[in-house]
């Protein structure tokens, strides 16, 4: 009984429909209609665009109200992901790879991810024949360079440079080369001659530079005189200073260990 009832119960399972092979020509047509398109390249939308540089395009942005602006593609770049349009009008739309000069115009960046639509009215100018422009053909905007203006500063600068290395004692000890430096601050005339210090020249201060050390021609006593009083204030100066940095950095300490 039970045999029969689980054979009548196998038989009511119903099987899985299976629909009839398609035709050769259905099957053909689907393939053509697939294949192709798994075959070709899909181009990356800011690739198209930037071989679009310098055309004049109409393009739509996404938003909560999308927007469509016409103008002259400026540029796409690759690393901020983003488009720029010169939205101005112009009989002759400017482009970076025709212009040297900065172009004046109302720019306007978007992101390439809420471009919705786009399309070319008019290709870009300049570009040659057969050719097309891309972020390798395009030039940025340069204005005029001013070579001699370039070759004066450089001048000057290297001037600068061995001025200050003249000024750089050698050997000198680090109170000697602050000595140097307050005369030039005060533009007096000084120079280096190995270790010694020329003023005027005509009094020279010997290490370890202090007054006594000062010498000059009989005829130059007035200005040996003067670079005394001179050299005396400016070691007052930095003995002044180097108490109020110790004292300083004495309270530093204290606060420190306090």
């Amino acid at each position: 009984m039970a045999e029969n009832k689980k054979n009548s119960i196998a038989g009511k399972v119903a099987t899985p429909k299976t629909a009839p092979p398609p035709s050769s020509t259905t099957s053909s047509a689907a393939a053509a209609a697939v294949t192709p398109a798994a075959q070709q390249p899909v181009m990356d939308p800011l690739e198209a665009l930037a071989k679009s540089i310098g055309a004049r395009v109409k393009l739509t942005a996404a938003g909560p109200q999308p927007q469509t602006y016409e103008g002259t593609l400026f540029t796409a770049c690759p690393i901020l992901n983003v488009v720029i349009l010169n939205t101005r009008s112009s009989a002759t739309p400017p482009t970076p790879a025709v212009n040297g000069n900065a172009q004046a115009g109302d720019y306007h960046i978007i992101p390439v991810s809420r471009i919705q639509t786009f399309q070319i009215i008019s290709p870009a100018t300049g570009v040659e024949s057969g050719g097309e422009a891309s972020f390798a053909n395009t030039l940025p905007p340069i204005g005029p360079v001013d070579v001699v203006r370039l070759r004066q500063r450089e001048q000057a600068r290297i001037e600068k440079l061995k001025e200050e290395e003249r000024n750089r004692g050698k050997g000198v000890t680090k109170e000697a080369q602050a000595i140097f430096d307050s005369f030039k601050r005060i533009n007096m005339p000084i120079r280096w001659h190995n270790q010694e210090m020329i003023v005027h020249e005509a009094v020279i201060i010997a290490p370890p530079y202090q007054v006594e050390n000062c010498k000059g021609a009989k005829d130059k006593q007035e200005v040996l005189n003067r670079v005394k009083k001179v050299l005396e204030g400016e070691r007052r100066k930095l003995k002044e200073k180097e108490e109020r940095e110790r004292k300083a950095a004495a309270a530093a300490n204290v606060r420190k260990g306090g």
